[in-house]
């Protein structure tokens, strides 16, 4: 029987659930169907994510379907999943992370070093923003949205330069950046890279075989950065960033938040200790009352 994967329209959705194809079919011996599903966030372009209800209007439709039994498996990038699913939902594997940094693609001739003053950054994100402002104030950020080749088509007339995801641009075939944040310049959005399979809670089975694909490692960190979301508040629409790290046992996060000034804060803990990590981090940085 053919395991049914759902997933949004746009090319990086459907690169995204290929390469979940794949690892199923390779890993699992199991036969694969991607179902594309158009939703509310794909519908609404005209609007900042912020305005029209945060990143939750990428998954809903999705959800729908699997919960319905039109699809068996959701392939989700995790930054868009909200903190709590839906009754009878529940996780069911997280893929190898991708780099999770942050990209600035340029007008030809153009670079990070050599943007002029007042040059147009085009981003959907106020997470980016207020960072890219806090790195130079002399830019003009201005609200884009779109899947990745209608951003990048901003280059042409509105923007002299974009900022993107480096996992969506390498999973799109699209090399072409002009640099690539350091966490030092710039804390990616939490999950950044990730993707989530999301399956129906009553499906035991399947869920015992895609533990066969989960990376261990990538696992480690969503617990860690959405830990960190969910103690500032899961619906919290403002800019928000955590990047966490696994090495030899240990568990490290560096995190961001904006309020009134960019506030930022990393620790490290014991692996068994991830999700306390996101919760301790966002304590550190005073800002639990702020979004609840």
């Amino acid at each position: 029987m053919k395991i049914k994967i759902g997933t949004r329209e746009s090319l990086l959705a459907v690169k995204q659930a290929e390469l979940a194809a794949k690892k199923i079919q390779s890993v699992l011996k199991k036969e694969t169907e991607i179902i594309t599903i158009k939703t509310k966030g794909d519908k609404i372009l005209n609007k900042t994510l912020d305005k029209i209800g945060g990143k939750g209007l990428f998954v809903k439709e999705i959800e729908q379907a699997l919960l319905y039994g039109e699809i068996d498996i959701a392939v989700h990038s995790m930054k868009d999943m909200p903190y709590e699913m839906p009754e009878g939902l529940a996780l069911g594997a997280v893929l190898e992370r991708e780099n999770p940094m942050d990209a600035l693609v340029c007008k030809k001739d153009m670079t990070w070093e050599t943007l002029p003053k007042g040059a147009v950054i085009g981003t959907g994100s106020l997470r980016r923003k207020t960072q890219l402002l806090a790195l130079r104030q002399d830019l003009n950020v201005i609200p884009i949205r779109g899947n990745i080749i209608t951003r990048l088509q901003k280059l042409e007339k509105e923007c002299d330069a974009v900022v993107l995801a480096v996992a969506g641009l390498i999973r799109t075939g699209q090399n072409n950046f002009s640099h690539i944040f350091t966490l030092k310049e710039m804390v990616p959005a939490a999950c950044q890279g990730i993707l989530a399979l999301q399956i129906r809670k009553k499906d035991t089975i399947l869920k015992e075989e895609l533990k066969k694909i989960t990376d261990g490692n990538a696992f480690l960190c969503q617990k860690a950065e959405r830990a960190f979301l969910n103690e500032i508040g899961a619906d919290c629409h403002a800019p928000a960033g955590a990047l966490a790290t696994v090495k030899e046992g240990k568990i490290r996060m560096k995190v961001m938040f904006y309020t009134d000034r960019l506030r930022l804060a990393e620790g490290e803990e014991e692996i068994q200790k991830a999700e306390k990590l996101g919760k301790t981090l966002a304590e550190k940085l005073g800002i639990k009352s702020v979004c609840q």
